[in-house]
C-alpha cells in the first residue's frame, strides 16, 4: 500500500511537467469507479471460483500442487488488480484555463489537447446505467487538426459539459470588453 502511496505522491508531482507557462488547473477528473469495479469485480469472482473448485481438485491428485495453486491465484489476483487500477488510475481528463488535455497509460504517455478557443462541440452521452449512476461519455470535438477527444465514463458529464463552456466563454473575453 505504501507503494502505491509514493507512486501516486510520486506522478502527482511529475503531472504539472505539461503545463505551459501561466497554466493552472481547473479540474482533473477520471473515470468513475463503477469502471474499476466493472473491471476488478470478474476477477474476484474468477479468483472465488478457481480457489474452491481448481487448487482443491488439484489437490487430490497431488498434495504439493494444492498449495502452489493458491499462491499463484493469489499473485495473478494482485497483478491483475493493480493492472486495472493502474490503468483507471491514469486515465485522465484535465481542464485548465487555456486547454484541455486527456492524458492516457501507465508506462507508455499518450496526451491529447485542445485549446479552448478550438472547441467547437462538446457532447455528453447517458446510457440507462449512466444515468442511475452519474456517468457517462464527453465528447470534444475540435476545430483544428486534433479531431474529436472522447473521454469514457466520466462522472457527472453534464456538470463538466457546463464547467468547459464557461472556461470557454470566459478565455474569449477580452480584459477591456464589457458584456
Amino acid at each position: 500500500m505504501a507503494f502505491l502511496i509514493l507512486m501516486t505522491n510520486n506522478y502527482l508531482s511529475k503531472s504539472k511537467s505539461f503545463l505551459l507557462p501561466n497554466e493552472q488547473i481547473v479540474f482533473q477528473a477520471n473515470p468513475h469507479w463503477l469502471f474499476l469495479l466493472g473491471a476488478v469485480a470478474p476477477i474476484f469472482v474468477f479468483f472465488f471460483l478457481y480457489y474452491l473448485f481448481a487448487c482443491p481438485f488439484l489437490g487430490s491428485i497431488a498434495n504439493a500442487l494444492e498449495h502452489y495453486c493458491y499462491v499463484a491465484a493469489l499473485i495473478i489476483l494482485i497483478f491483475l488488480s493493480l493492472v486495472f487500477y493502474l490503468d483507471w488510475k491514469f486515465n485522465r481528463l484535465y481542464l485548465t484555463n487555456f486547454r484541455l488535455i486527456m492524458e492516457r497509460g501507465i508506462i507508455g504517455k499518450r496526451y491529447m489537447s485542445i485549446q479552448l478557443k478550438d472547441i467547437e462541440d462538446i457532447v455528453c452521452n447517458y446510457g440507462i446505467l449512466g444515468r442511475i449512476f452519474g456517468y457517462g461519455d464527453l465528447a470534444i470535438e475540435s476545430a483544428g487538426t486534433q479531431g474529436l477527444m472522447v473521454f469514457k465514463g466520466i462522472s457527472k458529464p453534464k456538470r463538466k459539459k457546463l464547467l468547459i463552456e464557461r472556461w470557454m466563454f470566459y478565455s474569449d473575453i477580452k480584459p477591456n470588453s464589457s458584456f
